[in-house]
């Protein structure tokens, strides 16, 4: 079985000819690729299967230092490859990718006011995180 982010699993199918795998978290959108081989040798033709990510990231963990010029670093963990919102408090948003072990940081412009950071993550298949 190939997932849709080219790993690859080897199953035993049962003497019923049932078989199931658990693939990696955060499977992006792709095809799914079965191929099936006998004692002998046999290889059977692929089945392609499309296979669509619905599921949204966990919300990003999140700690914010203040500078001091008054700009922020906001800094936390997400889903590897996601995209990383943060909302300052005064209004203008920041955008990075999270690293491939899904860390982010960002620093904001300098003087920002009092109030909410609000971060959110959105992948690949466009699937949004909550807020934090």
């Amino acid at each position: 079985v190939t997932n849709p982010d080219g790993t690859t699993e080897t199953v035993t199918a049962g003497a019923d000819g049932s078989y199931s795998i658990t693939t990696p978290a955060n499977q992006p959108s792709g095809d799914v690729v079965v191929v099936a081989s006998d004692a002998a040798g046999n290889i059977s033709a692929e089945t392609t299967i499309p296979y669509v990510d619905a599921t949204a990231p966990d919300a990003p963990t999140v700690e914010v230092t203040v500078n001091a010029d008054g700009s922020l670093t906001v800094a936390g963990t997400s889903e590897p490859g996601s995209t990383v919102a943060v909302t300052n408090p005064d209004g203008t948003t920041e955008t990075v990718t999270a690293g491939a072990d899904g860390s982010y940081t960002i620093t904001t412009p300098a003087n920002q006011p009092s109030g909410d950071v609000v971060v959110v993550a959105s992948d690949a298949a466009g699937n949004i995180s909550a807020e934090t």
